[in-house]
């Protein structure tokens, strides 16, 4: 197996639009959250994330939320929106 297969240049070009013109990086970002299939009318569908924690990070976070009567991703969500918010 070719490990060629594999690689990843380091300097990726910022991908075009149909019409050729290359975009910008907040048009090239906006676009990736809202696929072709979500155009329209209907709200956009909510993006997954995936983490890693320290595993007695996690068991702190999980018994805050069975302390506090909801979700790890309610608490998670709560956090981003006060952080950026």
């Amino acid at each position: 197996m070719s490990s060629a297969k594999f690689k990843i240049s380091p300097r990726v070009a910022m991908p075009a639009d149909p019409t050729g013109k290359s975009l910008s990086q907040r048009e090239f970002v906006s676009s990736a959250a809202l696929v072709q299939s979500q155009a329209g009318s209907r709200p956009p569908k909510p993006i997954r994330l995936n983490l890693d924690l320290d595993p007695d990070l996690h068991r702190q976070l999980k018994m805050r939320a069975v302390e506090t009567g909801v979700t790890i991703a309610q608490i998670v969500r709560g956090l981003i929106v006060r952080e950026l918010g």
